[in-house]
């Protein structure tokens, strides 16, 4: 059994777990993963449910929120591809950007 960890030490394993569920590990994979922080299989579950709150803060998000944040990156792929000579690929941005907002019809 590891002895306690530091507060800073719990929010990077609570990281690391969340960067494994964002990436669509099991139960299973993260405890196998974790393995040599010599802890509990139920102290990774605490692990998982903090990283899964986490995870659900990230995406409670309000529509406008993400509108804005969708629109922002539409038009840095829309400079991207004009600057590399993309030009579908920026006409595309710019038809996507209208959709979302509404002037596509």
């Amino acid at each position: 059994m590891a002895g306690r960890v530091t507060k800073a030490e719990s929010t990077l394993r609570t990281q690391e777990v969340y960067g494994y569920l964002s990436h669509g590990y099991s139960r299973a994979q993260i405890i196998q993963s974790c393995s040599d922080w010599g802890v509990s299989d139920r102290q990774i579950d605490t692990y998982i449910l903090h990283a899964r709150q986490l995870l659900e803060e990230d995406c409670n998000v309000a529509r406008p929120a993400y509108l804005a944040e969708l629109l922002q990156r539409l038009r840095t792929y829309e400079i991207a591809a004009a600057k590399r000579g993309q030009y579908q690929v920026a006409v595309n941005s710019a038809t996507q950007q209208a959709k979302l907002i509404g002037l596509d019809t």
